[in-house]
């Protein structure tokens, strides 16, 4: 029989733990109590996200990060200004959503994009919020998007390679794409 050796049963069991607590997936917890609704800050401004609220990608919702990516990169688009002019920071709600080839969207444009996420910027009023504008990233093309409902137009918008990055890092991690 072999001599019992406490510094390999200790360094075994020490292994046994680490694996069992890797296999076990920490999600970050909601900012605030109402898990459909998250409160990010991007450039000093508190913003209220409300995050996948019909639950389209299964029961995932959209990271603090990328939210933050994409409502900063919104924000930096020419048009964004023009159609928040007459609207105050607090009044300006943002409806995150994942878009799937589940339930793809189709752009004015006869387009179609089925891998992506979506950004409806609203104006809060009384009742129901006013849609002011809804944004598109497609992830299969790397290609982002204005849309207007008002005009029924789609824009492509223009933005650098650095930005794309940071979607892509902050979105949609792992995930292949064409660009």
């Amino acid at each position: 029989m072999r001599n019992f050796n406490p510094a390999r049963f200790i360094a075994a069991v020490v292994f046994v733990i680490v694996a069992i607590s890797g296999c076990h997936n920490h999600k970050p917890k909601a900012v605030s109590k109402d898990i459909t609704k998250t409160t990010v800050t991007v450039d000093g401004k508190k913003d209220s996200v409300i995050n996948n609220p019909e639950k389209n990608y299964g029961n995932a919702t959209i990271s603090e990060p990328c939210i933050k990516c994409l409502i900063g990169i919104i924000q930096k688009t020419n048009g964004y200004s023009n159609l928040t002019s007459q609207a105050s920071p607090q009044n300006i709600i943002y409806d995150a959503n994942w878009i799937t080839s589940a339930k793809p969207v189709s752009l004015y444009n006869n387009d179609k994009i089925v891998n992506g996420m979506m950004i409806a910027v609203n104006l809060k009023g009384d009742g129901s919020p006013k849609k002011l504008a809804t944004y598109l990233y497609n992830n299969e093309n790397g290609r982002f998007y204005l849309q207007d409902d008002q005009t029924k137009q789609t824009n492509e918008l223009k933005i650098d390679s650095v930005a794309k990055k940071k979607i892509r890092a902050s979105c949609f991690w792992g995930v292949a794409s064409a660009k």
